[in-house]
């Protein structure tokens, strides 16, 4: 059978967000705690809020959406003795002042929670909870009050149920992926969550995972359409609300993706067929096939400008291409337990040294001759450990050169790794901490180089 694990790393490593991303997030988020925290300070009026992260972002397995914007959580505490006497409005009201002004756009005031909104971005859902020590927590509903909720719970619950290999949180990224790609009236990524933890079947190979998970969530659906919180409020059946066409649609969606599945699975289905029979629930753009080879031959032939013996000569240089990417999953059990974060000094003589961060961020181009330091801004692995990198050179100047790279390599012992832009294409660079045996932290940066 077609075998496209290697397609699903990297499809994983398209959608989920980067460690940089992730600490630009944080930032933000901080600096709107502090700016609630000052609000309640200054107001005097008796509440001191703690927080506390919750959902897709804190389990891991929050994935970049194809409209640029998406959601992350952060629950509002505040610790008292009973029941506060202020209604769930005033609460809501209170929030929506700390954080006015924070943003272009003024705060949203809904139901469940406060959205702040980063137009193009992110918008940062606020929901407000009071706890009484020993005690679950009551959310501020605006049209039901104060009803028992704990998001706490459902992410000890949700990890006491990942894998070492971190294959549960990859199934429920492409689950999302699929919603995401597809639109409709698909389940949250909290039931899609709920629906992969209760039904994983885990495999050597992720695309023989997801089939086997697919399998079961569908014969467990057709017998009873039900979803039930496995924490407090506890069996609350998050698709009671579902109607008959809802249903229908969601049930029809599975059914073709598991027919697809089982498509690029059959041992008479070529790579390339493979491919295709997952782009139609992933999308072209994303779940991307790596035969670059035969584009790149493609190209060539379409080409005007590029003289026929110019053509022979790149097409013999591509015939010779060779895939020589690596996994650190094949050398290392992966459980990402720590944090890490690489970046890149870009130098050229003559001119001042500037962080690729910094150049992407600015959104300035990077162009070819330059010297290129990766080195670790931030790692909490407590020592010892080893360091590995990856380098890898993506596109048609690639495949020409027969260079894609792409090996585990060991580290020089500085923690660095030095390396030069020499042609254009999306290359990337991947580190690796390895301790006892066993990849717990990883970090990635894309290098963009112009013509």
């Amino acid at each position: 059978m077609a075998n496209s694990h290697k397609l699903f790393l990297n499809f994983n490593d398209v959608i989920a967000l980067n460690s940089k991303r992730k600490e630009t997030l944080r930032i933000s988020r901080d600096a709107v705690r502090e700016k609630i925290r000052q609000y309640f300070r200054n107001k005097q009026i008796g509440f001191l809020p703690k927080f506390h992260g919750q959902g897709s972002f804190m389990m891991n397995t929050i994935i970049e959406p194809l409209d640029g914007e998406f959601d992350i959580d952060d629950g509002i505490y505040f610790k008292v003795e009973a029941e506060p006497l202020q209604s769930v409005s005033t609460f809501h009201r209170w929030i929506c002042e700390a954080i006015d002004g924070h943003t272009k756009q003024k705060p949203i005031d809904k139901q469940t929670c406060i959205r702040l909104v980063y137009a193009g971005e992110y918008h940062l859902d606020l929901p407000v909870y009071y706890i009484i020590e020993g005690q679950a927590p009551y959310l501020a509903h605006k049209s039901k009050g104060w009803i028992k909720s704990d998001p706490r719970q459902f992410i000890k619950w949700f990890n006491s149920k990942t894998d070492n290999n971190g294959q549960l949180k990859r199934i429920v990224r492409y689950l999302k992926a699929w919603s995401d790609y597809k639109k409709g009236d698909f389940p949250s990524g909290l039931i899609l969550s709920i629906l992969a933890a209760t039904n994983i079947i885990l495999d050597e190979r992720d695309d023989v995972a997801l089939y086997r998970t697919l399998l079961n969530i569908k014969s467990k659906l057709e017998l009873n359409f039900v979803c039930y919180r496995p924490t407090t409020p506890t069996y609350e059946n998050l698709l009671d609300d579902y109607s008959k066409t809802n249903k229908d649609y969601f049930l029809g969606q599975l059914s073709s993706f598991i027919q697809s599945a089982h498509t690029a699975l059959n041992e008479r289905t070529s790579q390339k067929e493979a491919c295709k029979a997952w782009q139609r629930h992933f999308g072209k753009e994303r779940f991307i096939d790596f035969s670059e080879a035969e584009e790149a031959i493609n190209s060539f032939l379409t080409e005007p400008h590029i003289a026929a013996s110019q053509k022979r000569t790149d097409l013999t240089r591509v015939a010779a291409y060779t895939n020589t990417e690596e996994f650190i999953e094949n050398y290392f059990r992966v459980d990402i337990q720590y944090e890490l974060e690489i970046d890149c000094l870009v130098s050229q003589k003559g001119f001042r040294t500037h962080s690729l961060s910094q150049i992407l961020f600015r959104r300035l181009p990077l162009f070819r001759d330059r010297r290129l330091e990766f080195y670790i801004v931030r790692c909490n692995v407590p020592e010892p450990f080893q360091v590995k990198w990856k380098v890898r050179n993506v596109g048609e100047e690639a495949i020409i050169r027969n260079q894609i790279r792409g090996q585990i390599l060991n580290d020089n012992g500085n923690h660095t790794r030095i390396e030069s832009s020499d042609f254009y294409g999306l290359h990337f660079v991947e580190c690796y901490i390895i301790k006892n045996n066993i990849c717990v932290a990883r970090s990635r940066i894309d290098v963009p180089i112009k013509v």
